[in-house]
C-alpha cells in the first residue's frame, strides 16, 4: 500500500508520560518505520534546524561496527533510509513543514511519526501551520497525573543536574518553585495542551492515552494505540514485550509528604480538570490525593 509523504502521526509528549516505551514499541513494529532519533525536536525550537541528537546520531555512522552495535542496542538496525535522513535532516534551516514532510518519505510502504515531547508547549500559531501543512494527520497525546508526571520530571532534572534540590528544605521555597518554575508549568497542565491542539487543530486528528493504563495493562494501551495509528496490534514489536520500559530503573527523589502536597495543591484544579475531560481512570486522580 502506498502512503502519502510526510509523518503519519506526531506524539506530542506529554514528557514522562511513557514517550520513551511508545518509541520502543514502533520502532521494533514490522508495520513501522521509525526515524533514527526521537525527539526530532522541528517545532518547538525558534529557528528549527537539526537537533543536538541528529548531530550526535550521525557521528554514530563514523564508529566501528563494534562500537556502534553497541551504542545501537536499545535501537532497531538502521540502514541506508536511516543514513539519508540523518544527512537531510542535519541540513535543515529554517520552518518549512513541506521540507519536514519530505523527510519521512524514507518510510517508503510503512507507517512512520515523530516522538517529540516538547511539542505539547508549543503555541497556537505553530499548531496552526502544522494543521494547514499537514492536514489529517494524527496527534498522540499521552497523559499522566499531573502530580507524579511533574515529581518525574523533577527527578530527572535533578540525575541531569539542572534542579536545585536546596528548594525542597522547606514547602514555602518548593510552593514558590512550581509557582514560577518554567520547567513543570510549561508542559504540565494537559487539559489545556489537550484543547489548545484541538481548538488550532481543526484537520489534524487528536487522540489522548492515558499513562495508566499502560502501567496497569500495558499489552492493551499497545493494541489501542497500535489501532488508532492503523497498525496490526497482533504483531510483536521485535524482541520486546509490550511492558518493556528501559528506563524503570532510574532513581527518583524522595517525596516527602509537605512536599507531596505543595503539588496537590498546585494542581489540585487540574486533577478536577483531567477527571472531567479526559475520564477513565482520570476520574480517580483528586481522590488520589483527597481532594
Amino acid at each position: 500500500m502506498s502512503r502519502p509523504i510526510g509523518p503519519d502521526f506526531i506524539c506530542i509528549g506529554m514528557q514522562k508520560a511513557g514517550t520513551d516505551w511508545l518509541f520502543d514499541q514502533l520502532q521494533f513494529h514490522p508495520d513501522f518505520w521509525m526515524p533514527p532519533v526521537k525527539e526530532f525536536h522541528y517545532f518547538d525550537r525558534k529557528r528549527p534546524k537539526a537537533n543536538a541528537q541528529v548531530g550526535r546520531a550521525k557521528k554514530m555512522l563514523n564508529l566501528s561496527p563494534r562500537r556502534l552495535a553497541k551504542k545501537q542496542a536499545l535501537r532497531r538496525p538502521w540502514d541506508d533510509r536511516d543514513h539519508a535522513f540523518l544527512e537531510e535532516a542535519s541540513q535543515l534551516q529554517g520552518l518549512d513543514v513541506a521540507q519536514y514532510a519530505s523527510l519521512f518519505r524514507f518510510k517508503q510502504d510503512l507507517l512512520s511519526g515523530d516522538i517529540t515531547p516538547g511539542y505539547s508547549a508549543i503555541g497556537e500559531g505553530m499548531i496552526r501551520a502544522i494543521n494547514r501543512g499537514l492536514p489529517g494527520v494524527k496527534i498522540i497525546l499521552l497523559v499522566r497525573d499531573p502530580v507524579a508526571r511533574a515529581w518525574s520530571q523533577i527527578s530527572m532534572a535533578y540525575r541531569n543536574d539542572n534542579f536545585d534540590a536546596s528548594v525542597l528544605r522547606k514547602a514555602e521555597d518548593f510552593a514558590e518553585f512550581l509557582r514560577t518554575s518554567d520547567l513543570v508549568n510549561d508542559r504540565s497542565f494537559p487539559t489545556k495542551i489537550f484543547e489548545r491542539w484541538n481548538s488550532c487543530g481543526s484537520e489534524l486528528q487528536v487522540q489522548h492515552f492515558l499513562f495508566d493504563q499502560i502501567e496497569a495493562d500495558a499489552d492493551a494501551a499497545r493494541a489501542e494505540i497500535l489501532r488508532f495509528l492503523g497498525a496490526d496490534p497482533a504483531k510483536k514489536s521485535g524482541g520486546i514485550s509490550a511492558g518493556h520500559n528501559r528506563k524503570s530503573k532510574l532513581a527518583k527523589l524522595p517525596l516527602e509528604p509537605e512536599i507531596k502536597d505543595c503539588l496537590i495543591q498546585h494542581f489540585s484544579e487540574e486533577l478536577r480538570g483531567c477527571a472531567e475531560l479526559f475520564g477513565g481512570t482520570a476520574r480517580q486522580w483528586p481522590c488520589r490525593y483527597g481532594l
